[in-house]
């Protein structure tokens, strides 16, 4: 029976994540998908494996990559091993920030609190649909299970020894690899020493070379990561979408937009309510000497460091932020239960809560759901009528789409095709870009014909390659 009491929350979330986004185990391959599994079977994938080594090269998320090709080479061109590795992930990371957020609050109430704020959310509705989503996936668990190692060692009242300080420096690089978001996990150790172990010296040099070593190694290993990524071959800094416009104006207006995004609002948080929120939050922590609140408060304005500044906008980019907001809450929560309503069981407060979020999960998911469906693209559709097309193609051939479902000037159906015959040397070109059949051999010429591909190639048993 204790071990029932002690195990159901977990049960209850599960249910929680499945009922309200189950149905992203079904989602189908989105634009990204197609283009970041071109991206990464490019290269060979023992190189593909080497650039997690290189950690300050150009090689985009190379970690991520190993994710798409190794399931892609394991599995084939189907949705749904990729769907599950995302999912598996999901529910990984809502037990490390249980795991964190239990250490930090100083309870296991704070941490389950925590786990079913966090493991929602209706706005990020990219993280339940598009694999494409997989690298703020395995940041998160490689970032927040470092801090977890970190926090645990620390609270034993010691430093790292030399195999964890390798274990900790390993998963921070595996979170780099993941996604450029990790580079803030120096700051999150130093604000975690300052806070719970108090410097026995004035001195900052004394300081990293005491309580400050984790944020001494891991700021080392950020600054060529740094460099590499906006200095070599091919940098982010090339990309217009990761061109930044640093200024205070910007990280204000961006910050407010992402609070609309937490807090299911439209357009509530402007200016003044955004400056009333942290400022009421940051008195709350202070007035209450918690440090986990202040950890947290401190955590939800240098996380967003990484992408706050940039042109690009997405609800589920706040996805490793919400571990400080979560915190926060979950930490007010129970502060909150323990002077007001002091006999109230933690588990009642944990039900009350859900019974809270639910209706606006369901509202919002409503929302989000019909906003993402009508970007989708017709991708299972296209890999259906392939399969049943059974048309087989020699390597590097040359291929005519005469009309496809695909928007002009979509990389979408080049990038499904390659995939779906395993083959990166096809030659394709389409008629809605402008290209014409005249004055070339096509080895196969399809159209779109009422969900089907007509194809002037002679149907053929189906191509070994072309599994899935």
């Amino acid at each position: 029976m204790r071990g029932f009491i002690r195990s159901w929350p977990w049960a209850f979330l599960a249910c929680w994540l499945f009922v309200f986004a189950g149905t992203g185990l079904r989602a189908r391959f989105t634009a990204d998908d197609l283009r970041n599994l071109h991206v990464h079977l490019t290269p060979p994938l023992a190189r593909l494996a080497l650039s997690n080594l290189a950690f300050w090269s150009t090689a985009y998320r190379p970690m991520g990559g190993l994710f798409y090709a190794g399931i892609y080479h394991l599995f084939g061109f189907r949705p749904l091993p990729f769907r599950i590795g995302c999912f598996v992930l999901i529910a990984v990371n809502v037990g490390l920030l249980y795991r964190v957020c239990a250490r930090l609050g100083g309870s296991r109430e704070i941490g389950l609190l925590a786990a079913l704020l966090d493991a929602y959310h209706a706005w990020f509705v990219d993280l339940y649909q598009s694999t494409g989503t997989i690298y703020e996936l395995l940041c998160f668990t490689f970032y927040v299970g470092a801090l977890d190692l970190y926090t645990r060692i620390r609270q034993q009242d010691r430093m790292p020894r030399g195999r964890e300080w390798a274990f900790i420096l390993i998963l921070y690089v595996a979170a780099l690899d993941s996604k450029e978001l990790a580079v803030t996990l120096p700051l999150a150790l130093a604000c975690y020493e300052l806070l719970w172990h108090r410097p026995r010296s004035a001195s900052a040099l004394r300081w990293l070379g005491a309580e400050g070593r984790g944020t001494l190694l891991t700021g080392a290993l950020t600054i060529p990561y740094v460099i590499g990524k906006l200095t070599g071959p091919a940098s982010l800094i090339e990309n217009p979408m990761y061109r930044a416009s640093i200024s205070p104006g910007r990280y204000v207006g961006a910050f407010r937009l992402y609070l609309n995004v937490i807090f299911y609002q439209d357009q509530f948080f402007r200016l003044f309510p955004a400056a009333v929120l942290m400022a009421a939050m940051l008195a709350l922590a202070l007035w209450q000497r918690s440090r986990p609140l202040l950890f947290a408060w401190l955590f939800v304005l240098f996380s967003v460091l990484p992408f706050i500044f940039l042109p690009r906008y997405a609800g589920f980019f706040i996805y490793l932020p919400m571990l400080g907001w979560t915190l926060f809450a979950a930490t007010a929560l129970a502060m909150a239960r323990e002077k007001l309503a002091g006999r109230m069981p933690p588990w009642a407060l944990f039900l009350a809560v859900a019974a809270v979020l639910a209706p606006l999960h369901v509202r919002e998911s409503r929302k989000t759901a019909a906003v993402f469906e009508t970007a989708s693209l017709p991708t299972a559709e296209a890999i259906a009528a392939f399969a049943r097309a059974r048309v087989s193609l020699p390597h590097g051939a040359h291929v005519f789409f005469a009309s496809d479902p695909f928007p002009a000037g979509d990389y979408s159906l080049l990038f499904l095709t390659e995939e779906f015959y395993h083959d990166p040397t096809l030659s394709i070109r389409r008629a809605r870009d402008g290209a014409r059949t005249d004055h070339r051999h096509w080895d196969a010429i399809f159209a779109w014909r009422a969900g089907d591909w007509v194809s002037q190639a002679a149907p053929l048993p189906p191509h070994p390659a072309a599994r899935g």
